[in-house]
């Protein structure tokens, strides 16, 4: 059953909707539909090996929210336009996470302390499960985040720390979520941003930068979030030809824990570094002003590129295979948002 079959499965009386879940019936009031009481921690998540997923990919475009199957001919999903038929409201940014079972959103929907300032929430992709996220009694407002392989470990960037941005961690034990974890006390960084978890969720690469928009100078940091230990993988001086005027930017794991990222050492183009290497690695040198790469099951790589023949600097979605070969176009003739991609099973 796909995305809009299983949408059709609800029954919406005023503000209450009636969701199919698992043979059961359940009630979701959008009035109320706040912390985490409303999604139950064990909903089950799918091992993309054993469904052998080609995976999906979320991404922001003209305002709204999309998730797109990884497979050619693909029709996107409108997240945006289906809950524009449920209740107003704008969406600021999502991610999806590894194993695919999980959104995580920035809305301005589903609480009154959300509206006019886009709050965290958490959905699955079927969106019949939907949570604003209290910690403390308090909604939060994060710029960015992520969420792990079964739902439970949300990682954001937002003020409140040392730095002009940190990266936060919260867990949920039950219906409750944990006070927000300090992960970057130690990092040398004014704004650490654009996190990604791998796919076991114990730790956290992101971008360490004093440049609040990453434009130059910034590294590649990583994070083990149980302990908050720091250690910076890259600085843009260590690429090819690299200055302190490059920058290294939107890291993504691949399913080995190697790091993929983009660097624009010549060209903005799409570059690895090993889990145990110093020095990264060039995927496809083919493929110039290619940007903002996450990473499928199998390892195949998702972006958008701006060098299609013909096209005026769209950012359109292009997929190729981990060692750059095998492409294709998935979105073409429209602009996504830099920078906004999520890659999961």
């Amino acid at each position: 059953m796909d995305l809009k079959e299983n949408l059709v499965r609800k029954w919406m009386v005023g503000f209450v909707t009636m969701v199919f879940v698992g043979g059961l019936f359940l009630t979701l009031s959008w009035g109320q539909a706040s912390g985490a009481a409303r999604l139950q921690a064990n909903t089950p998540t799918p091992n993309p090996e054993e469904v052998n997923s080609p995976g999906h990919i979320t991404y922001v475009l003209d305002g709204h929210l999309y998730l797109i199957e990884a497979v050619e001919g693909a029709e996107p999903f409108d997240i945006t336009a289906a809950w524009d038929e449920r209740t107003p409201g704008v969406d600021a940014w999502l991610n999806l996470s590894p194993d695919g079972a999980w959104l995580v959103v920035s809305t301005e929907r589903f609480d009154p302390e959300c509206n006019g300032w886009a709050c965290l929430v958490l959905t699955d992709p079927n969106l019949e499960n939907i949570a604003v996220i209290h910690v403390g009694g308090m909604v939060l407002h994060p710029e960015g985040g992520a969420v792990a392989s079964g739902g439970n470990l949300i990682v954001y960037s937002d003020s409140g720390g040392p730095h002009e941005r940190d990266l936060w961690a919260i867990t949920r034990d039950g219906e409750a979520w944990s006070a927000p974890q300090l992960l970057t006390a130690d990092s040398p960084y004014g704004f650490n941003i654009f996190p990604a978890l791998n796919d076991t969720g114990d730790r956290v690469v992101f971008n360490c930068t004093d440049d609040p928009y990453a434009i130059e100078g910034a590294a590649l940091c990583e994070v083990e979030i149980e302990t908050s230990a720091l250690q910076i993988r890259l600085t843009p001086e260590q690429g090819l030809d690299g200055t302190a005027t490059n920058t290294t930017i939107h890291p993504d794991y691949d399913g080995e824990g190697n790091i993929v990222f983009e660097a624009d050492w010549q060209g903005e183009q799409i570059w690895r570094l090993t889990a145990a290497a110093t020095t990264p690695e060039l995927v496809n040198g083919d493929f110039s002003n290619d940007n903002s790469p996450c990473v499928l099951p199998h390892g195949r790589i998702v972006s958008l590129w701006l060098g299609r023949p013909n096209t005026e600097g769209l950012h359109e979605l292009k997929i190729m295979n981990a060692d750059g070969s095998g492409d294709f176009m998935l979105v073409v003739d429209r602009d996504i948002v830099d920078g906004g991609l999520g890659c999961g099973a």
